[in-house]
């Protein structure tokens, strides 16, 4: 997957004309789907129980 997603998103940020430069766009996005991903990992065993989950594989634990 990281073979297909680098290269494009290289071509993307050499052609890019943000005021804010060619590569901090894309590193901002980046910071901001890496900060999502993980906070949804953190919070993956509640997701799971409010997705149907069985209550015996569910941690009395919430991640609040």
């Amino acid at each position: 997957m990281i073979c297909m997603v680098l290269p494009c998103v290289r071509i993307w940020s050499d052609k890019c004309s943000s005021k804010y430069g060619r590569r901090r766009p894309f590193i901002l996005a980046g910071s901001l789907m890496i900060s999502v991903a993980v906070t949804i990992i953190g919070f993956s065993a509640d997701i799971g129980y409010l997705l149907g989950d069985a209550d015996e594989d569910h941690r009395n634990f919430k991640g609040t």
